[in-house]
Formats: C-alpha cells, structure tokens, sequence
C-alpha cells in the first residue's frame, strides 16, 4: 500500500478513494458524512468511509 495507491481491501478508505470503489459521487459521500448518512469516521479534518457497511447498507436500501 502506497500513499497514492491505497489498498483496496482496506475497510477504511478516504472519499476520493471510496468514489473510485463505489462509483457514489465525491459530493454525495461528502455530504452523507456530514449528515451521518454514510458510515464513517473522521480523524482530524479527513473522513475515513466505512466502505462494506456502506455496500451493505446500499444493498439492503433496494
């Protein structure tokens, strides 16, 4: 795992990286964050998304 290449089995990503994993929109991850809509967790200013709660909780919203 490099700074710029996380891992893409880790559960934590940042919103730019979960963007790519999920293909949610940065605004909408960013958003739900801040609402408490999207499992997260946020060290210091950068939020950390909880990328499989999210894909369950995605697949149990259908």
């Amino acid at each position: 795992m490099t700074p710029n290449n996380p891992e893409p089995s880790a559960p934590f990503q940042k919103i730019h990286d979960a963007c790519r994993i999920t293909g949610l929109s940065k605004y909408y991850l960013r958003n739900g964050c801040k609402d408490g809509s999207i499992p997260h967790i946020k060290s210091g200013g950068v939020y950390y998304i909880n990328v499989p709660a999210l894909l369950k909780k995605l697949e149990v919203a259908q």
